[in-house]
């Protein structure tokens, strides 16, 4: 027996089910004849990888000069 393939859009569409109120991730699971620990691993591996949706780590910030003090040390 062969192991399955999923698309990784599927398995995006399997996790969002998941998330919404009054779903549970067996009642997820059985609806698409998967097994549960599949389903598991896959809310696992989604909530470690970034997603394309999120923002860059870095963000651009721009400085002014500080103003001269009319006294100096």
């Amino acid at each position: 027996m062969q192991r399955r393939s999923y698309s990784k859009a599927f398995k995006a569409q399997v996790v969002q089910e998941c998330s919404l109120p009054g779903n549970s991730v067996a009642s997820v699971a059985l609806s698409h004849g998967i097994n549960t620990h599949v389903v598991h691993r896959w809310r696992r591996l989604a909530a470690c990888s970034p997603s394309t949706g999120t923002l860059p780590a870095f963000l651009p910030v721009a400085l002014e000069p500080l103003a001269q003090s009319a006294t100096s040390d």
